[in-house]
């Protein structure tokens, strides 16, 4: 149906019935519209949420869903309107939290306070957020559009703890969850993609998309036999990492300062598979060059029948990293695998024996 047509069919048969309310005379039909079911305008509809996968959530989350990672985000929104003309904040910092299923067919959805509704007639909206709500960042537009070349990101001196994930939990492969920064551990800090919409007529939800803006280091290790040893890991060390940044909007995080972290694994000692590799690190790391004081330790034993023996191994960052990686560089992830294989290297024995030297004394004669 032509959309014209049909508002102006819709005022028509609304003048009519007044006229019918106000005389008592027979009521007038428009034959044209009969057999038509006259549509009330659209209700005015909530701005929503949806993150990091471009689909709506399910309620048991993956890698792919912002809630695997963190359940709340901070947003900023304006809309443009006037020809452009005004900028009007819409989100300024409000705080979205993830509402999670009940049940597998239950999805999962976002919420915030206060619904804000679509301006049908706004040039555009600009939104653009950080996760967690509570992350050490902040974002500035000085009441100019989200996403103007002068607003970004900020944040004050960020220093990461030395937090290993995996301590504790050695027998669990990677998670990648975890890191929600709650007070007194370090924060897997995202921020998301600038999202547009420029027609808010078509009521859209605002897909955003989450990054890590932190590095991640991981230590692994595994035997490489299940006989005739056990090998059985004591303690890790990954010393001397700048711990402190400051985020800029361009090139994110930047080290700051000379301080550094210790990431370390102590307790339990645990014996490594044959079959799986144990992850042992799992660190969140503030993006800086790989350097050669950045050395790893590792003391383990080995244990062969009634015998057993510490040993401690020990290289650099650099080292092991050559020719692979110079940067633990934001958004990604730097894993050192190790495999544990003494049977190469076994002691073993060779034995010879030194013929006799003979020594021929002078002849003496009587």
């Amino acid at each position: 149906m032509n959309t014209k047509r049909h508002i102006t069919r819709t005022l028509a048969a609304t003048a009519l019935a007044v006229v019918a309310a106000c005389t008592n005379g027979p009521v007038l039909v428009d034959t044209e519209l009969e057999g038509i079911t006259l549509s009330q305008p659209d209700k005015d509809r909530a701005i929503e949420f949806a993150t990091f996968a471009k689909r709506s959530t399910r309620a048991v989350a993956t890698v792919s869903d912002l809630e695997y990672y963190h359940q709340t985000f901070k947003v900023y929104g304006t809309k443009t309107s006037n020809g452009g003309d005004k900028v009007q904040p819409v989100f300024e910092g409000v705080t979205v939290t993830a509402q999670i299923g009940e049940g597998e067919e239950e999805p999962n959805t976002w919420s915030y306070e206060t619904d804000r509704y679509w301006d049908k007639q706004a040039d555009n909206y600009q939104f653009v957020a950080y996760a967690p709500a509570h992350a050490p960042l902040g974002y500035q537009h000085n009441l100019v559009e989200v996403n103007h070349a002068t607003a970004g990101f900020y944040s004050h001196d960020y220093t990461l703890i030395g937090q290993n994930l995996m301590q504790g939990a050695p027998a669990t492969a990677e998670k990648n969850a975890g890191f929600t920064g709650e007070a007194g551990t370090d924060c897997d800090v995202m921020r998301s993609d600038p999202f547009a919409v420029t027609d808010p007529k078509t009521t859209p939800l605002v897909t955003l998309n989450f990054r890590h803006t932190l590095a991640k280091l991981n230590l692994t290790a595994k035997a490489n036999a299940d006989a005739p040893y056990v090998i059985t890991i004591d303690s890790i060390t990954i010393a001397d990492l700048l711990s402190t940044g400051v985020y800029d909007h361009v090139e994110g995080w930047q080290s700051k300062g000379t301080a550094t972290v210790d990431y370390a694994y102590t307790a339990p000692s645990t014996d490594l598979s044959a079959t799986d590799k144990t992850y042992f690190v799992e660190a969140l790391v503030m993006p800086q060059a790989i350097a050669a004081t950045q050395v790893v330790t590792i003391r383990y034993t080995i244990t062969s029948g009634s015998y057993s023996e510490e040993f401690t191994y020990t290289a650099t960052l650099a080292e092991l990293f050559a020719g692979k990686a110079t940067d633990l560089a934001a958004a990604n992830s730097y894993t050192v695998n190790f495999n544990f294989a003494p049977e190469k290297n076994i002691i073993t024995f060779e034995a010879g024996v030194t013929a006799w030297e003979e020594s021929v004394s002078e002849q003496i004669e009587y």
